[in-house]
């Protein structure tokens, strides 16, 4: 699943205090390392946790500051331990949160949602969306004796309040129902739902297109804003909810991507709404004037980007490493805010071997990184920097990415 970690800023009388809260499932817990510096040119100095609950002041008078974060991960496949080290650099006027986020996967889980789907089902297949689990499980028809007879399909999860999403369908044909029940909670140990035919809805597409030689438009769906549902159509068409049951929170993302096979780099624009029009045209992107970042030594240097969008400004830059068995990956983030104004920038990826808990190998080693994968900036026209991470209708994103 996901675990979260986000640094959250509440106002004081003369400057901020964050608090970041750590979880891994439903409980607080610390994470294996996390350092601060208040300003470009303080001192890096390691937090400590009580209860999984971390705080800070900045107090530089700039409103810059830093944060080192590092999670550490045990995994069963490779029996090796994995480091997911993410370094914000970052001003206190960009948002309210520090936007940290670590991913894992249970071993376990604690709840199981079992769908006992009705005899019409038999023939049919469908797709289950419910909080971290999705599938896409067929039925057999009566006098087949090729798939499994049960109708019933168990979603395994952890305790929370989900949107609950069901695609229906002929075997072999595209969806053509939906339901939708939002809002479903589940505690630990295990619930049942009957799942009848005559509940779904028709479903409704529409098309996401661009006149833009080489260019590719599509769609992508969540409902309630924080349940991905995906399918495909043979026609390329784009699910959409139909009016009965749609709601305020669903959160359409129409994206266009060019794909710049001479120079080895990917143009990306995304605009976010609550309800599409049957037929979306985009015909927007960045622009394609940045040359490649370099990365030498632990440094990187590279010029200013500018979307040449009305209404965009660069936001932040994005960098990722890793090192040669991938267990540990680096994520940087720069805002333009941390950064100030210049024509081109230089970074250095900090040692912070001074300090109590510091692993050697959280400094990136020559020869074994020497070079990034992935070199990012993002724009928009949303100035909250949490809001790239949770994105909401009228947002409009533009990233080119090395």
């Amino acid at each position: 699943m996901i675990g979260w970690y986000a640094f959250r800023l509440a106002d004081s009388y003369f400057w901020y205090t964050f608090r970041l809260e750590s979880a891994i499932g439903t409980a607080r817990e610390s994470i294996e390392f996390l350092a601060y510096k208040d300003g470009k040119d303080g001192t890096w100095e390691k937090l400590s946790s009580t209860n999984g609950v971390y705080t800070f002041t900045p107090e530089s008078a700039d409103g810059n500051f830093s944060i080192y974060a590092v999670n550490k991960s045990y995994d069963p496949w490779s029996e090796k331990f994995n480091y997911d080290i993410q370094v914000m650099n970052l001003n206190t006027t960009e948002g309210k949160e520090v936007p940290i986020t670590f991913e894992y996967w249970p071993d376990t889980f604690e709840a199981t949602l079992n769908l006992n789907f009705g005899n019409e089902f038999r023939g049919k297949y469908v797709g289950i969306f419910y909080g971290l689990d999705h599938a896409f499980p067929w039925f057999k028809s009566e006098d087949d004796l090729t798939y499994p007879n049960d109708l019933t399909y168990p979603v395994q999860t952890i305790p929370g309040t989900y949107d609950l999403v069901i695609l229906a369908g002929e075997q072999g044909e595209d969806f053509s129902k939906i339901y939708i029940e939002r809002n479903r909670s589940i505690t630990a140990g295990t619930d049942n739902k009957n799942i009848s035919l005559s509940d779904f809805t028709d479903l409704t597409t529409y098309f996401a297109t661009t006149t833009i030689n080489g260019a590719y438009a599509w769609g992508s769906l969540l409902v309630g804003g924080t349940t991905p549902v995906f399918t495909w159509f043979e026609d390329n068409s784009q699910l959409k909810i139909p009016q009965s049951l749609a709601s305020s929170d669903d959160l359409y993302a129409l994206s266009l991507s060019h794909y710049d096979s001479e120079n080895s780099f990917n143009r990306l624009f995304t605009k976010f709404t609550d309800y599409p029009s049957d037929i979306e045209t985009l015909n927007t992107l960045p622009s394609s004037t940045w040359e490649k970042p370099a990365f030498s030594d632990n440094t990187f240097t590279w010029n200013k980007y500018d979307p040449q969008i009305i209404g965009h400004e660069l936001r932040f830059y994005n960098t990722s490493l890793a090192n040669n068995d991938w267990t540990i990956v680096w994520m940087i983030v720069l805002s333009s805010g941390w950064l100030g104004s210049a024509d081109s920038y230089e970074y250095e990826i900090p040692d912070l071997s001074g300090l109590e808990g510091w692993n050697a190998s959280w400094l990136p080693g020559t020869g074994e990184v020497d070079s990034y994968d992935g070199f990012v900036a993002v724009s928009g026209n949303e100035d909250d920097l949490t809001k790239y991470l949770d994105p909401m209708a009228g947002m409009e994103e533009s990233i080119i990415s090395y």
